[in-house]
């Protein structure tokens, strides 16, 4: 098995290895934020419905640890700027694990017509907004510390040690995740303005915003390379 042709620096590997362990702590508070002791046949039903809400926040959280781990690769060494931002990101994501599990688990008690647990969370249609609003805005936040990540490496990534093609690939990261930021920031305002009575979930719907922007750039992307190479022909 090849070498990679990069490096980490010693500072860059216990920098992510600080945010692995982050990230790792911030999946432990999704699960202690809805564990309850299991002492009866009750207990483990109710811990067995809370499931679904555990890997749906579970899978979200991955993929902004995903997200930098790939970040990672792009940029081997880490200046002042960069450092900053992923540490910006620990710190987010342990923020924004407690809204995104309180509106992941109301969205399943909404959708299972109160079969999975969630109905004591929210009390009236202004506590729904309000955890729109925060979770929005968290997922909009960490958003943009992903693009500046993304940017900053497509900008300077020669001093970072990335190569032509990882520059390249961070600027296309960057451009993805200012989708997820737009999406965050729509939902926010749909929460605002939006009938939330008549249609609770529609804020939820706005993030669909981000794989539909992605298939269009790149369908969008695909036509273009596919024109230009008529014309050479």
């Amino acid at each position: 098995m090849t070498e990679p042709s990069w490096v980490r620096t010693t500072e860059s590997k216990r920098l992510d290895a600080f945010v692995d362990a982050a990230f790792a702590f911030a999946v432990t508070l999704l699960l202690i934020a809805g564990a309850e002791p299991i002492v009866s046949i009750g207990g483990l039903q109710t811990a067995l419905l809370n499931i679904p809400t555990s890997a749906c926040c579970f899978a979200l959280v991955a993929v902004f640890w995903q997200a930098h781990r790939s970040y990672g690769r792009l940029a081997p060494t880490r200046d002042a700027f960069s450092t900053l931002l992923s540490l910006a990101v620990v710190f987010s994501v342990l923020v924004y694990v407690f809204p995104l599990r309180m509106l992941v688990s109301s969205g399943f008690h909404y959708a299972s017509q109160g079969v999975l647990p969630g109905s004591a969370l929210i009390n009236s249609f202004d506590d729904l907004k309000l955890l729109y609003v925060v979770y929005g805005f968290g997922f909009a936040f960490l958003s943009l510390l992903f693009v500046l990540l993304f940017h900053h490496t497509a900008k300077v990534g020669e001093r970072l040690g990335a190569t032509p093609e990882g520059r390249e690939g961070a600027a296309d990261s960057a451009v993805i995740w200012l989708f997820c930021m737009i999406a965050g920031l729509v939902s926010v305002v749909v929460a605002v303005l939006g009938p939330l009575r008549q249609a609770p979930f529609l804020p939820g719907f706005c993030y669909w915003i981000i794989p539909l922007a992605i298939w269009l750039r790149y369908a969008l992307i695909k036509r273009a390379k596919k024109k230009a190479a008529l014309q050479v022909a």
